[in-house]
């Protein structure tokens, strides 16, 4: 029922569009009240098992509740820091103790002796389907931030993604998106895609612009072979590219990261991932740690790294369930490394006001762009 309240939402900005601007406004802030409403009993179950995590004043993570006085969390925002600490829900400092490492997802164990926590229930991811509303709840159980699925489940590793080997015009055209450059060697440049042509289809559905084209282009995997549809001076040519391993050559890479100092702040860990999900909701660095809820409440993964203005890297709780079968490696507290004594930041309760200040102005951002639209 939440998911068909918030799907109203945005189809109904039509006719919102059509009123005038006092009775649109009113519309537009009653479908706000709504949305958070909804939000705010799907946060109910995740609230309970997350905590910040703290470095001296500055809070560096989030972590979430595995039962026996443990938090799980993002670790490279965590291994360099030292003084770690959270909090209970009575706002009591509790040190907290690096335990152990999942390397290959980017995740630590934290020991925090007093904390009192249910252990999360994590949910099936797979059954959602591109576009399902989802939101990262705060301890507090508001959302920090929230967005839809953007990119199914996909890996991360160079071994296992496709790569086209072109880099794209990010012009909207309308119909499309036009070919800047091929990489030479590339499965592109070995089917004859060539500069200017413009990308109409892949697998027959139709490409509206740069964000689909790479969102498309994302899902495909190493040895696949898309059927993808040109136009080259009019003409409708079809290619079937056998895609490679992906090799960024140095200019490319150095274009890349450009454009990720350009969109802020990003996860010094990103990549490498064998399987994530991703969002379009907006976080920062340290809301790593942050428990992915649906509409229905389940906890279907945790935020393992910002990779872009716009994009929300999550890994899903049937991966995190698979990994913690195995024992943690163990992790060596370098010498000097010592747990200290931290107090509860005196501007907490500021922050909390200004994020929510801070969701709530995204929001009537994002409602007043739907209106704009039509």
């Amino acid at each position: 029922m939440k998911f068909i309240l918030f799907y109203c939402v945005l189809v109904s900005s039509s006719l919102i569009a059509q009123m005038g601007p006092p009775r649109a406004q009113e519309v537009t802030d009653a479908q706000a009240k709504q949305i958070f409403v909804a939000l705010r009993a799907a946060g109910t179950s995740a609230k309970k098992v997350v905590y910040p995590i703290y470095s001296g004043r500055k809070r560096i993570a989030y972590g979430i509740s595995l039962g026996e006085e443990k938090l799980l969390t993002k670790a490279s925002e965590i291994v360099q820091k030292r003084g770690l600490y959270t909090a209970n829900r009575e706002q009591v400092a509790l040190n907290a103790l690096i335990v152990g490492v999942y390397e290959d997802h980017d995740l630590a164990v934290l020991q925090v002796p007093g904390l009192k926590a249910p252990i999360v229930e994590w949910a099936d991811a797979g059954n959602l389907s591109e576009g399902a509303f989802l939101s990262a709840i705060r301890p507090d159980g508001e959302a920090q931030a929230m967005g839809v699925l953007s990119v199914r489940e996909r890996s991360l590793k160079s071994i296992d993604q496709g790569f086209l080997g072109i880099e794209m015009d990010t012009l909207e055209t309308g119909k499309g998106v036009r070919v800047k450059n091929v990489v030479e060697g590339s499965a592109a440049g070995e089917v004859g895609i060539r500069q200017n042509d413009i990308i109409v289809k892949i697998e027959g559905q139709e490409i509206q612009g740069f964000y689909e084209l790479s969102t498309k282009l994302r899902r495909l995997k190493n040895g696949g072979q898309p059927e993808i549809e040109l136009l080259r001076n009019g003409e409708v040519l079809k290619v079937k590219p056998t895609l490679k391993g992906r090799e960024i050559r140095e200019g490319v890479s150095r274009r890349l990261e450009q454009m990720d100092r350009m969109s802020g702040g990003q996860s010094r860990v990103r990549g490498g991932f064998g399987n994530v999900i991703q969002s379009d909701m907006e976080l920062e660095v340290e809301d790593a740690g942050l428990p992915i809820v649906d509409l229905d409440g389940r906890i279907i993964g945790m935020v393992i790294a910002r990779a872009g203005r716009i994009s929300t890297l999550i890994l899903p709780g049937d991966d995190i369930i698979n990994a913690l079968k195995d024992d943690p490696a163990p992790f060596v507290i370098e010498e000097g490394d010592v747990l200290l004594e931290q107090q509860w930041p005196q501007d907490f309760h500021r922050d909390r006001m200004r994020r929510e200040l801070g969701l709530m102005r995204r929001m009537m951002e994002s409602l007043q762009r739907e209106l704009e639209r039509e």
